[in-house]
């Protein structure tokens, strides 16, 4: 039996969905009164619980021989570290003690984000983190970066058996909140377009999901892998997007400057009493960055698969336009 955490979000559902598809035992945790409907039609044992409720997860997690732990809060901004950190931190360190108690192995689900981005496209970055450009440190970048370093310490030093997987930006089906994919949507009906100058490395949920669940036998203990992708601008990226929405428009680029418009957003936002929106400092200082990674560790181990072609980027609009009009 797996243990999957986080299976009504976009990677965990696709993990869920790989798991039932190879006929392996699945459970998933559910908080009370969050929606069912990602998992209609599967054959999985849909348990309720709470990561900011240890006590919930040992009933939860028995009899299972590993768990996936794709839960997370992410918000790329100065507010919300308290929020984040709860989730991101201690929801995993509730779910480490857990994995030790029941002798569970763990597939932690981190982020490239807790890694430096690249100088280049030339120079992606690889799984040691060197010779790159750091990280802006907003609540996201920080929570996951201290949920890393718990679980790598619990491995070092305490014996627990985890793998660490580091996602880049995915896109898929089952993204029923809808997440990344809401980029896609936005680009798709905005009358202008203008991109960041920055990168991103662009993943298919799905391959990821396969590699998160191959990583269970064939992951190495204490090990990082990156689960990237195909490492592409962010004008690029919206080029493709719209070429396979068919709806052809002229994109933009903005250049570094487009910081100074953060830094007064941020201004505001530290002398009115208004919540953080989607657009701020940080989220404009992490879209002038280059985001490339390097996933070779991973084809090798995990037989990952890092490439997006026309047809699946087809596919995922059409399942994110029939969801999400």
């Amino acid at each position: 039996m797996i243990f999957v955490t986080g299976g009504t979000g976009l990677l965990g559902n696709c993990i869920v969905r790989e798991l039932c598809g190879r006929n392996m035992e699945t459970r998933a945790l559910c908080r009370r009164g969050s929606s069912r409907k990602p998992f209609a039609g599967l054959s999985v044992d849909i348990v309720e619980g709470d990561l900011n409720q240890p006590q919930t997860l040992d009933a939860a997690i028995a009899g299972c021989t590993a768990v996936i732990h794709c839960a997370a809060m992410i918000h790329l901004g100065w507010q919300k570290f308290d929020e984040s950190r709860q989730v991101n931190v201690e929801g995993t360190r509730a779910i480490v003690e857990a994995c030790l108690r029941r002798q569970c192995r763990l597939i932690h689900i981190s982020t490239v984000d807790t890694l430096p981005t690249a100088l280049s496209l030339a120079q992606p970055i690889d799984e040691s983190g060197k010779g790159g450009v750091a990280n802006v440190p907003c609540a996201y970048v920080v929570s996951k970066t201290e949920a890393e370093q718990l679980v790598r310490e619990a491995c070092a030093q305490r014996g627990l058996d985890a793998v660490i997987l580091n996602p880049g930006f995915m896109l898929g089906p089952y993204d029923w909140k809808p997440s990344s994919g809401r980029m896609f949507l936005q680009v798709a009906k905005a009358p202008v377009i203008v991109a960041p100058c920055g990168g991103c490395s662009l993943s298919d949920a799905r391959q990821v999901a396969k590699a998160c669940v191959n990583a269970i036998e064939l992951a190495e203990t204490g090990q990082n892998y990156i689960l990237a992708g195909e490492n592409i601008s962010y004008r690029e990226l919206w080029r493709r997007m719209l070429r396979i929405a068919d709806r052809p428009k002229h994109v933009a680029m903005l250049g570094k400057r487009i910081t100074w418009g953060g830094a007064a957003i941020d201004f505001f936002h530290r002398w009115l009493p208004i919540p953080e929106g989607d657009v701020n400092g940080a989220s404009i200082g992490m879209g002038i960055l280059n985001h490339y990674y390097d996933s070779s560790k991973a084809q090798r181990a995990l037989g990952y698969k890092p490439q997006v072609s026309d047809a699946a980027l087809a596919e995922i609009w059409d399942w994110l336009k029939s969801h999400h009009g």
